[in-house]
């Protein structure tokens, strides 16, 4: 097997591990909830948590890994998760899990946030899409099958072996990291990470994702939330005070005048917080409205994992050989067509409807990811990818929060005022007071994915690929430090090559023909 295959392979599995983590202790929770004698939202504390760390951290680990090396931020990830996911198993009251989870979460966090990038590493340009197509497969595969592992596991065991029968699992991530993976040249500028800079950015993402993920539970008015989301305010222009006077910025603004990078993470962040929709909003349409067990509604949400696990691979080839932005634009289409669909569920549409609806999102979402992916990491110089990978990750978890919380405060607020009642749960409303505030609540998220069709459709390719594995193409320069000159005019996106000026020196880089024009 040649080396890129073996990379993929130890990558992949890693991938599949995180990705089901997040799903098998969520089937946990009543179980958790039960053995603690704790309410339930106390035990969600136990996943809340570990998405806190994950959201507040992957963009400093990515850019960790360009500085240190990836290889060795991605083997201490999985030493930290798989040590996290052990001790996990022994916490003796609910405080002790949350705590194992908050230390297993910054394992996570050194992992995904590296993975794309060491995967782009290996692979050239031209395989690029196929190989991050195969990890969209894998993360399918982990979606799918984490409730499955995680309710059988529960059926016939304690819930103390979700965690420690995976430590084998963990390990064996672990040694194929360390075996199969190269260490690239590391950035030879001796730069140092931005530590005041990562402190405001972990404060900026956490301290928003906790407030949009608990503005229901706590009031979006109470003196709580409007604190987080002031702390969060002060945090992100702290940030970005500090990332445009530091030589060594966590996340290099310069990034965001690619426009290549720019559209497409819009377009991951807005395709996500529509998507998110089909996740909150289908348990309380199947099993309140239509009155499916837990486990058939399991079954029928698993259409878009099971699609992506199936198309991912293909679309990623494809992507290798078609246009980006055509490419792109039809996936998030089909899942904007997909998102209104269901918003015309009836209180006794067949179940054969509800699958193709959800099938619609689960094709355009495999068609979608894996060139929008491959776009982002193929915009950056090969010293950013940590950055670009890490900021993939992040997208996806800011468009999913930002997305529960759209979502959620629609179907409460139409439903309640259907129902002509105020301050009630979701599940506590009429049948059909509740239709009425998930087809709205469909209805935006369709609106907000339309969004993200104009994203991928206008974006432009202003950078070159990151070229064939073994070459450094240097560090994007310091925007004190480096002048972008496109050859013609700034901006021109006739043009077929980039300069880049820095300190007198030039060199010019065909850019990638895949990217459209």
């Amino acid at each position: 097997m040649e080396l890129k295959w073996r990379v993929l392979l130890a990558v992949g599995f890693g991938t599949y591990m995180a990705t089901m983590d997040f799903n098998i202790v969520n089937v946990a929770m009543p179980t958790l909830s039960k053995e603690f004698d704790r309410s339930p939202d106390t035990v969600l504390w136990a996943t809340l948590a570990s998405n806190l760390v994950v959201t507040g951290l992957t963009l400093t680990a990515g850019r960790a890994g360009d500085l240190y090396g990836r290889k060795r931020l991605y083997v201490l990830g999985w030493v930290i998760f798989t040590t996290g996911m052990a001790t996990a198993g022994f916490a003796q009251n609910i405080e002790q899990l949350i705590a194992f989870r908050f230390f297993q979460a910054i394992g996570v966090a050194l992992a995904i946030a590296n993975g794309n990038a060491i995967v782009t590493d290996a692979f050239p340009d031209n395989e690029r899409g196929r190989a991050l197509g195969t990890m969209g497969a894998i993360v399918g595969a982990g979606l799918m099958s984490g409730p499955i592992f995680g309710g059988f596991i529960l059926n016939g065991l304690s819930w103390h072996w979700i965690f420690w029968l995976r430590v084998p699992i963990g390990v064996t991530a672990m040694a194929a990291a360390f075996i199969f993976i190269h260490e690239p040249k590391k950035d030879p500028s001796g730069q140092k990470l931005d530590i005041p800079g990562a402190i405001a950015l972990f404060f900026a993402l956490s301290g928003a994702l906790l407030a949009v993920n608990r503005g229901d539970s706590w009031g979006w008015t109470s003196p709580v939330i409007l604190g987080l989301f002031a702390l969060s305010a002060v945090a992100i222009v702290t940030f970005l005070r500090i990332e445009t006077r530091t030589a060594s910025p966590i996340v290099s603004l310069p990034l965001f005048k690619i426009r290549t990078f720019s559209a497409s993470v819009v377009a991951l962040v807005l395709n996500f917080l529509g998507q998110s929709a089909s996740i909150f909003l289908m348990p309380f349409y199947l099993v309140e409205i239509q009155g499916y067990s837990t486990a058939k509604t399991g079954l029928i949400i698993s259409t878009v994992p099971l699609l992506m696990l199936l198309l991912s691979s293909a679309s990623g080839y494809a992507s290798d050989r078609w246009n980006f932005r055509y490419q792109t634009t039809i996936g998030t289409g089909l899942v904007m067509l997909g998102l209104l669909s269901l918003a015309t569920l009836e209180m006794d549409t067949p179940v054969t409807g509800v699958v193709a609806r959800l099938a619609i999102i689960g094709v355009g979402t495999s068609i979608f990811m894996a060139p929008n992916t491959s776009a982002i990491m193929g915009s950056v110089s090969r010293s950013m990818l940590g950055t670009a990978s890490a900021a993939t990750a992040t997208s996806r978890n800011i468009g999913n929060a930002a997305g529960l919380a759209m979502s959620g405060a629609i179907l409460v607020g139409v439903g309640s005022a259907a129902a002509g009642v105020g301050g009630v749960d979701a599940a506590d409303l009429p049948a059909d007071a509740l239709l009425e505030g998930i087809q709205w609540s469909f209805l935006a998220a369709g609106g907000v994915t339309g969004l993200a069709v104009i994203s991928t459709f206008f974006r432009g390719g202003e950078r070159a690929s990151a070229g064939q594995p073994g070459t450094a193409a240097g560090p994007l320069p310091a925007p004190e430090a480096a002048e972008r000159v496109v050859a013609g005019g700034a901006h021109n996106e006739a043009d077929q090559t980039i300069t880049t000026r820095l300190k007198g020196q030039h060199s010019t880089r065909s850019r990638d023909p895949r990217f459209p024009l």
